[in-house]
């Protein structure tokens, strides 16, 4: 028998139930409205570490990949924006700590819930039209995992079906069928997580 790989959603489920209900580009909004870059960055360089040049701050770059002893790393706390000279990246709040903390460009909303969090912010919630129309389409969604997974099965009996067919006992033939239709389902549901992911 087959067994499951727990960690595979079923269908229906979300492969992320942790991020069920955060809003991203609100998240992101809230975080740029609420935490100024100056306050990131001087959080992250320590106390002391940023000294005032003209109308910018500047301290060594606090980017992990990237290490300089000569201060290249400035921002500019009237436009809330920063800019490091010596790797030539920069950007607002949110993308310096999606730089810090290692998130992806597609999980900018994450480092904008934990910079939010971080600083003693609540974190927005998705409004409730969001939960509605996720109702609504749930059934569509559920239909198409199951055909999907409906298709992979049919195609997975069908390299069974050689096997089957040699057996000669009638009643030995259906056991090995219900039990290859089955296995057929359970390979069909982790081939169709495992491709979602």
């Amino acid at each position: 028998m087959i067994l499951q790989d727990s960690s595979a959603p079923r269908i229906g489920e979300s492969r992320y139930p942790e991020r069920r209900g955060v809003s991203c580009r609100t998240a992101i909004e809230e975080a740029k409205a609420k935490v100024p870059t100056i306050d990131l960055a001087d959080r992250l360089a320590g106390a002391g570490k940023m000294r005032r040049v003209g109308a910018e701050w500047v301290t060594n770059c606090l980017l992990p990949d990237h290490e300089d002893r000569v201060p290249s790393f400035t921002v500019n706390p009237e436009k809330n924006v920063w800019w490091c000279h010596g790797c030539l990246r920069g950007g607002d709040v949110v993308e310096l700590a999606r730089y810090v903390w290692g998130y992806e460009r597609h999980d900018a909303h994450l480092a904008a819930a934990d910079l939010l969090h971080e600083f003693g912010h609540e974190i927005p919630q998705r409004p409730a039209s969001w939960y509605r129309k996720n109702e609504r389409q749930k059934p569509i969604r559920n239909a198409i995992e199951e055909a999907k997974v409906q298709h992979t099965r049919r195609r997975l009996f069908r390299i069974f079906l050689p096997l089957i067919e040699e057996i000669a006992n009638e009643e030995q033939r259906r056991e090995e069928t219900e039990y290859l239709w089955d296995a057929a389902e359970e390979i069909a549901v982790l081939t169709v997580a495992g491709r979602s992911s």
